[in-house]
């Protein structure tokens, strides 16, 4: 049996010779001459300007009199108020009003606890007493990691979602009531 050989070569190892540097250029000096400006069509000459009189008037300008002699104006017919808001209306707005209350009160809660607020504080008592029903029945869902003072209450970001899906769902049913209503 033949044996394949094959044609290999090594490799070039040429030494790359260092160049010369190059040395700086001289500074660019502008040109001596430079010929002026030459349109390429011949421009024409016109003649001046100048400013005209003012026209007087062959008859004065007769005075303006009314059609009509003046009258005191008619009261105005009283502005057709539209509709207040519908009850649909006005529900979801109280909706998002609590909404935002509660929301509000939970996350001071998260962030007093973050930063390890005093609990014995006037401002900080009144928020733990308010939001704690609130956070009650979602405590026990996750742990509630702690260092040194400063506590991360998953349960009330828990909380804050959970209520946002809740007002969610009754300003989507308010809102499916209040069209079957306005329906004729």
């Amino acid at each position: 049996m033949q044996s394949l050989q094959t044609n290999q070569s090594p490799a070039p190892t040429a030494s790359i010779a260092p160049t010369a540097p190059v040395p700086p250029m001289a500074p660019l000096e502008p040109p001596t001459y430079v010929p002026p400006f030459q349109p390429l069509e011949p421009l024409e000459r016109t003649a001046p300007i100048w400013p005209v009189a003012p026209v007087p008037l062959e008859q004065p300008v007769a005075s303006v009199q009314l059609v009509q002699p003046w009258q005191p104006m008619q009261p105005a017919q009283p502005l057709q108020r539209s509709p207040g808001l519908s009850l649909a209306e006005r529900a979801t707005q109280i909706t998002y009003l609590v909404l935002g209350v509660v929301e509000a009160l939970i996350i001071t809660r998260v962030i007093l606890k973050l930063l390890a607020a005093d609990p014995s504080s006037g401002f900080v008592r009144v928020v733990y007493n308010v939001s704690a029903p609130l956070v009650a029945p979602f405590q026990g869902i996750f742990p509630t990691p702690a260092t040194q003072n400063s506590v991360l209450e998953l349960s009330a970001l828990v909380a804050i979602a959970a209520y946002a899906l809740i007002a969610w769902a009754l300003v989507r049913i308010i809102a499916i009531f209040g069209q079957r209503q306005s329906l004729p």
